[in-house]
């Protein structure tokens, strides 16, 4: 369990959301910050991956010879 503080004006839009939503505003704001985070380790992740792109520690392939590839493991 945490504790958030937050700002008035936050917690108004919070409250008018989550009436909007009919729930429960701990329940929204776990909700959003789960959202939040999933989109963070996205972000780190597409920036990882960039990152070996740009020096040469992957490849790019086109989408047909990705499905050779899996078509290649399904055999």
């Amino acid at each position: 369990m945490a504790t958030l503080e937050l700002d008035n004006e936050t917690t108004i839009l919070l409250a008018e959301m989550a009436e909007n939503e009919h729930t429960t505003l701990a329940k929204l704001a776990n909700r959003l910050l789960v959202e939040c985070l999933e989109d963070w380790q996205d972000a780190r992740a597409a920036d990882k991956a960039l990152t070996e792109l740009e020096q040469g520690e992957d490849v790019v392939i086109s989408l047909e010879e990705w499905e050779r590839q899996l078509d290649g493991m399904a055999h």
